[in-house]
């Protein structure tokens, strides 16, 4: 008991003397997004917007607008010999252009996609296809973030 406590604030210190600060908490973007624009009008578009929003800093050196289009397929991978689906895909692909003082700079297609099986219970169903497009959308999210930070 007694080393298990040693071992516990031994390592306590050597985290917090190590110079160790979480990579989205702090505000430390070097870009100010003035304008998000979304090609079409969907959900998952004016989610991404949102959180694209929270990631802008006021006080970034690189004013920066934004062109999004984001896509969401469900497929079908595998069936049983009914014909009935067993395994579904879900992708998201998100295609971001970044324009600066009205010229385009650049141009870059994030996607993730998930593997899951069917449920009979198509309520339960929604739920979890829904949780699963939450997560590849944080999943995107903070590649878009990463991608524009060394931009």
């Amino acid at each position: 008991m007694k080393k298990n406590l040693i071992l516990i604030t031994l390592l306590f210190f050597f985290i917090t003397s190590c110079g160790y600060k979480p990579i989205y908490s702090s505000k430390k973007n070097n870009f100010d997004i003035l304008k998000i624009e979304i090609i079409k009008e969907s959900r998952l578009n004016t989610l991404i917007k949102n959180n694209l929003n929270n990631l802008s800093n006021k006080d970034g050196e690189k004013k920066i607008n934004l062109i999004i289009n984001a896509e969401k397929v469900k497929s079908v991978a595998s069936k049983d010999a009914k014909g009935n689906s067993q395994l579904l895909v879900m992708s998201l692909s998100i295609v971001v252009e970044i324009y600066e003082n009205g010229k385009k700079k650049s141009e870059k297609q994030f996607s993730e996609s998930f593997s899951y099986s069917n449920n009979s219970n198509k309520f339960n169903l929604s739920k979890y296809e829904k949780s699963i497009e939450k997560n590849l959308k944080d999943k995107i999210v903070k590649s878009i973030n990463r991608y524009l930070i060394s931009f």
